[in-house]
């Protein structure tokens, strides 16, 4: 393997290893949870508890760099057998009928029943895709348990511990030569404080939007520990998820349909939407005029919200400017 393909593979793998253990990493996080998120880990990707273990040893000693595999070629796949659908299809049917099956008694009556030769069907294999179909033992054990589990109103306690980030449709703007442009309002926003760290509006909704909004947040406010994002395209891009691990910011994504997590942006979003009504009756006619006057909007609308407000409750800009200390001595 050429040295560029190497390094490129080397890179690729310790990022797969970094979306393994990335939410192991959360230091407020019990040791309970820790090991059930760990085991469930280690079954959804075919490995062992004691591998992780060693990702994360690794990465906390030497950060992302410690995730890189050794210079050696690479490991061909596992070749599957041509029938390979069928098999899941069987196993499928094998672990629905009697839940508590075990991979190898899976394998072992599918070995049996001729669907496939002694020793071609590797447990790690069959346990990943078992996981990837729904059926893994921890999310059969979950389907058990999880009908009436309430949500929970959730705040991060210290300030830039969690940023929570979204892409928003802005208003359409015509150019003084009559070309329609769309725009797009990339935020991040502090968790704890709800201080509006960067939020700008572009115009396009390509990845390069959202890595200048988080290097923006990075110089105004310093490196935060994690980001909470949905599943869009922008915010699962490689480069991405690569750049915030060398940097040591976890990137965690919320679950699709778990709407009350993302509670903070969307009040903010009500806001853009007061914006976005004022502008429509506005001659705006470039993107650059447009940012101004949201900055104008958004700071006249943090102080109003100062002034209004009881002198004894901080406002979001005065509880992100605490002093370093406090960021994790629970005054917030």
């Amino acid at each position: 393997m050429e040295k560029k393909e190497v390094k490129k593979w080397q890179d690729e793998e310790a990022l797969r290893r970094y979306r393994m253990i990335a939410p192991l990493l959360d230091p407020d996080m019990d040791e309970g949870k820790r090991r059930q998120l760990r085991e469930e880990a280690a079954e959804k990707n075919g490995i062992s508890k004691r591998t992780l273990y060693r990702y994360e040893k690794s990465y906390r000693e030497e950060g992302f760099g410690g995730l890189r595999p050794a210079s050696r070629t690479k490991k061909r796949r596992q070749r599957l057998p041509e029938n390979f659908e069928g098999i899941m299809e069987q196993a499928v049917q094998l672990k629905r009928e009697v839940p508590k099956r075990s991979v190898r008694q899976i394998i072992k009556a599918l070995e049996l029943e001729g669907f496939a030769e002694p020793g071609v069907l590797k447990p790690s294999t069959m346990r990943r895709h078992l996981y990837d179909a729904g059926f893994g033992r921890k999310q059969m054990k979950r389907y058990a348990e999880k009908r009436t589990v309430s949500s929970r109103r959730f705040c991060r306690p210290h300030r830039m511990e969690l940023l929570q980030g979204d892409i928003k449709h802005g208003p359409e703007l015509r150019t003084t030569d009559g070309e329609l442009v769309k725009t797009y309002l990339s935020s991040l926003i502090d968790d704890h404080s709800r201080y509006v760290v960067q939020s700008e509006f572009y115009d396009s909704q390509r990845q390069e939007i959202v890595e200048d909004t988080f290097h923006k947040a990075v110089l105004k406010a310093g490196k935060f520990d994690c980001a909470y994002l949905d599943n869009g395209v922008q915010y699962t891009a490689g480069h991405l998820g690569r750049a915030c691990a060398k940097l040591g910011i976890r990137i965690v994504h919320a679950k699709p349909g778990a709407c009350q997590s993302k509670g903070k942006i969307e009040k903010f979003h009500q806001k853009v939407d007061q914006f976005t009504a004022e502008i429509r009756v506005a001659h705006v006619h470039s993107v650059e005029e447009l940012n101004r006057r949201w900055r104008f909007f958004w700071s006249r609308n943090a102080r109003r919200r100062h002034m209004q407000g009881s002198r004894s409750i901080m406002n979001p800009m005065a509880r992100l400017c605490l002093p370093a200390g406090s960021r994790r001595s629970g005054n917030g």
